[in-house]
């Protein structure tokens, strides 16, 4: 949420996984946590995944990537490693803070 806040993930979220190529984005809700949009349509049995970088400044929880996407980064260290073009693919769906903290004008879609 912020430098002082995280979010504990509760049950569904916590079976969702990090991909470089995602299907749900996250977004601020007004009960301190995120929702989970799609990105487009999802079938149903696929994973729920999300880029954990756009909720982290600086991550540790995917060291080496096997999202297996065309646009694998080969690891999730954290929106400070983004290039613009990875920024601008986030769409809108990135945490408040990291928008602040880096100083670019990212909208929602």
């Amino acid at each position: 949420m912020d430098w002082e806040q995280h979010v504990e993930l509760d049950s569904p979220a916590r079976l969702t996984n990090h991909s470089c190529e995602p299907n749900t984005g996250l977004r601020d809700n007004t009960d301190d946590g995120y929702d989970f949009i799609a990105l487009h349509p999802i079938a149903v049995g696929s994973e729920i995944c999300w880029d954990y970088a756009s909720t982290e400044w600086e991550s540790i929880a995917v060291p080496s990537c096997l999202c297996g996407s065309a646009r694998c980064r080969g690891a999730s260290l954290g929106f400070r490693y983004l290039t613009q073009q990875q920024v601008a693919a986030l769409r809108g769906f990135v945490a408040p803070y990291l928008i602040t903290t880096a100083g670019v004008g990212l909208g929602t879609p």
